[in-house]
Order: C-alpha cells, then structure tokens, then sequence
C-alpha cells in the first residue's frame, strides 16, 4: 500500500549571515510500504515549482510502486519564490526610487505617492492608471507603437524567508536524505539518488560538494557549475547592477506597456560594506565548477554521475558543462555524460528540443537509469564526514553530526 507523508523537521539556520531560520524544513515521502526498499530518491524541484505541483506527485507515486523506492522532494529554503508557488508582490526602496525616476524620464505624473506604495494592491493601482497614460501617449504617436516601460518590482518569498541561493537549499535536501535514512527507515544502507532539471539538477550537482559521502547517484539535466552569465541574476541583487537586465523574470501579464522586471528578496547586496556583501567566497562556494575545489572533492566517496546538456543550451554554456565532466572524469568519478548537438538527436520523445532542459520528461528520464543505479552494488561510504574548501578569505566546512549537516564558515586572518 502507498503510504503519502507530509514532514515538517528542523534544519539548518543562515550561518553564513548568521540569521536563525524561522520556518521548518517541508517534504513530502511516497513509499509502498509492502516492498523492501533499496532506495531513497529525491526529486528536486527547480524554479517555479514546489512539492503541491501534480506532476511531481505522480511521478512519485509511479516511481513508488514500480520500483524498490522511496521517493521524496523538499520545499527547501526559499522554494516559494514565484507567484505560483505564493511568493507576494511588494515594492522595495530601490523599485520605488525606481518607479518614480522612470516617471521624471517620460515626463508623466500620477495622483499617487509611491514612497507609500509597499503592497501589490497598493502599487497595482497606480500602475495601471501610468499604463492607461502610456497608451495615451502611444496612441498620440508621443511614442512609438513597440514602447513598454521597465519597472522593478520584488517578491517576498512564502515563509518570510529569503534566497540564500545554494547552500541553505542544498542542505535542507541532504538533510531531508539523512533523516529519511535514520530516522523513517532506520537503515544506513540505503542508496541515496538526487534527480533534477536546472537549479534543482545544480542543487544535486552542488550536494555532491556538500556531503559527497551522502549521495550515491545524482540525474543532471542542465544543471549551471558557475554563476558567470546569467546565473547570478537568481539570487536577487541584479536590479542593484541593472534592473532591465539582471532580473529573476521579466512579466507582461499584468500591463501591456509595463514590463515589471521581478526581484526576490534577498539579504546579499553588491555593496562591500555590508555584512551581507556577496563577496567573491560566496560565490566560490556556490560553484561546481572550481578545479581546487573539485580535487578537494575527489579524495571523498563520490557518487555516479549523469548528465545531460545541450550545445544550445540559452542559459548555460555547454563549454562549462564539459569541462565540468572532464575534470570529474580525470579525478576517477564514475560519469555518463551525454551531449545534445543537433537536430538528429531529438526524437520526439525524450530529446523533444535543443534549448534548456530538451523537453526531457522526468519521468523518462528516471526510467532510463533508475533500474542501472539500483543494479549496481552499494559503494564503501566509510570516511571522515567532514569537508573544508578555501574560498578566498573564507575557509567552509560541512560536517555530518546527529544526521544533519552543520556549516562552519571561519574568516581568514
């Protein structure tokens, strides 16, 4: 019989802002409680989904009944960060500031006062009647018919929280895995595999770094390793650089002459005298990508990787990817790497297109290489679970203890 749980347990605190978390850590486990599992299997959810979508749950009843495995996925920190999974509209100082020097740069007034603008149902009037006098203006031929106007709005995350981006996220699934492990089904034995499409193929990418002796599989498709180009635009700072480039999304769902360039709320800041300066560490720490770190990495157990991307890949540079896998493949790590380069290899069915993600369905995905993983024999994890990397002035370390993960950042004197 399918037995379907919601949890709620405590996990890891922001130490690197040193911010006590305020929400618990949600997940979701789907097993057959008839079968002997061998498996536990983690499906990520990547941006604009979370554990309610009815795909995923599907997907995690099917994979339960058919195989050996139970199968779980985590509303890990900040996961509440698009409208509809519940994250809120609200206007920051810098979007205000924003608004009204985007009103002094095309000479129009409006009856309302946008320092007192915070909430979507405060600021949606007053953009509505600026749109109204957009069109006006584009009707008088004052401009020209394809004009829109780029405003900067943000989204405050469901659980007042915030995006840490990576790390925080990171551990709530590993710690998810290692409670599922010993505290659900009281077996050290069981393999652990992470499958995910985009960010959440990066945060299984990402845990392999964490806690390599943790996971024993991770299905990646189209994960990024570094936050070079746009990837650094997710955490939520960009509009500080350029808000009509670096946004989370750009929407005209609301206006037809407004794009509203969405923000998430996030404590990181450009600014270095900030405590919460994005500094080069922390991005350092948040990439896959760093041969130093990766050599740190291999001296661990690590688990078999697989993954998948494309040449035309619009957010990811397939370049990055391969030199990812070859520094893997040259440090021993047991990878299955295939790349997607033409037209010839969309089927229709499983490689449906070129771009980010190929229309690759999960479900086939986890099909084609679960039955493999759960064949293979489990490997020796037996290892100091403990690892430290050097990132710039800062020195990381993540440690297993009482089956959660702990971080320790320490400053270089």
């Amino acid at each position: 019989m399918l037995k379907d749980e919601t949890y709620f347990i405590d996990s890891c605190d922001d130490v690197e802002l040193n911010i006590k978390r305020e929400s618990k850590l949600e997940f979701q486990l789907i097993y057959d409680d008839t079968k002997e599992i061998e498996a536990i299997m983690c499906i990520v959810q990547g941006l604009g989904a979370d554990i309610r979508d009815p795909v995923l749950k599907f997907n995690m009843e099917y994979f339960a009944s058919k195989y050996n495995v139970a199968v779980l996925s985590v509303n890990y920190h900040g996961i509440g960060n698009r409208p509809q999974t519940g994250a809120k509209w609200y206007l920051d100082d810098i979007d205000k500031l924003i608004f009204d020097a985007s009103l002094k740069a095309i000479n129009i007034k409006i009856p309302y006062n946008i320092s007192k603008l915070n909430t979507f149902e405060e600021f949606y009037p007053a953009m509505n009647y600026l749109n109204k006098e957009i069109q006006k203006k584009k009707d008088n031929w004052d401009f020209s018919r394809e004009y829109y106007l780029d405003l900067s709005v943000s989204l405050q995350l469901t659980n007042n929280e915030y995006q840490n981006y990576g790390i925080m996220q990171t551990i709530d699934m590993i710690n998810t895995l290692l409670y599922v492990k010993t505290k659900i089904f009281k077996n050290s034995n069981l393999k652990t595999i992470v499958v995910g499409v985009s960010h959440g193929a990066y945060m299984g990418a990402l845990s392999a770094k964490i806690a390599p002796w943790v996971i024993d599989a991770i299905i990646d498709n189209s994960s990024h390793v570094t936050l070079d180009g746009d990837a650094w635009r997710y955490i939520g700072f960009g509009k500080e650089v350029d808000y009509t480039e670096y946004f989370c999304f750009g929407t005209f769902h609301y206006f037809n002459n407004i794009r509203l360039c969405a923000s998430e709320k996030t404590l990181w800041t450009t600014n270095k005298q900030s405590p919460y300066y994005f500094s080069p560490a922390r991005k350092l720490i948040r990439e896959t990508l760093n041969k130093d770190h990766l050599n740190i990495q291999a001296k661990y157990p690590n688990p078999k990787y697989i993954a998948y991307h494309s040449k035309f890949d619009e957010y990811v540079p397939l370049e990055e990817k391969e030199e990812y896998v070859s520094i893997l493949k040259e440090l021993g790590v047991d990878v299955e790497f295939t790349k997607i380069t033409d037209n010839q290899q969309v089927d229709g069915k499983f490689i449906k297109n070129l771009t980010h993600g190929m229309g690759i369905p999960i479900k086939l995905l986890i099909k084609k290489h679960l039955p493999q993983i759960l064949q293979e024999p489990l490997k020796d994890k037996t290892c100091k679970k403990e690892i430290s990397y050097r990132c710039d002035d800062l020195i990381y370390t993540f440690k297993e203890e009482n089956e959660q993960i702990l971080l320790d950042v320490q400053k270089l004197s």
